[in-house]
């Protein structure tokens, strides 16, 4: 395993923080929840590229959705901000 792959496979199940890595081992692990194993890593790792893809989706959809909104009341963003 890599180290993007374990960073990658470590943020997929949760663990945005409480940790360090070198290379491909875990340094670090200040978390209370029990640190993963190699293959829970490995097996979460291929995800996280799918996650931060859906994530952006909604942001993307949402900041449409706002600005069909804005469009549908005759405003602009310029404007709201304005107020």
């Amino acid at each position: 395993m890599t180290h993007n792959e374990l960073c990658d496979g470590l943020q997929q199940l949760g663990f945005n923080s409480g940790w360090a890595a070198a290379g491909d081992e875990i340094t670090l692990w200040e978390n209370s929840e029990p640190q993963p194993t190699a293959a829970a890593i490995a097996k979460a790792a291929p995800l996280w590229a799918t996650t931060v893809a859906a994530k952006e989706a909604a942001t993307a959809a949402a900041k449409k959705s706002a600005q069909n909104k804005l469009a549908a009341l005759g405003l602009t963003a310029d404007e709201i901000a304005a107020l």
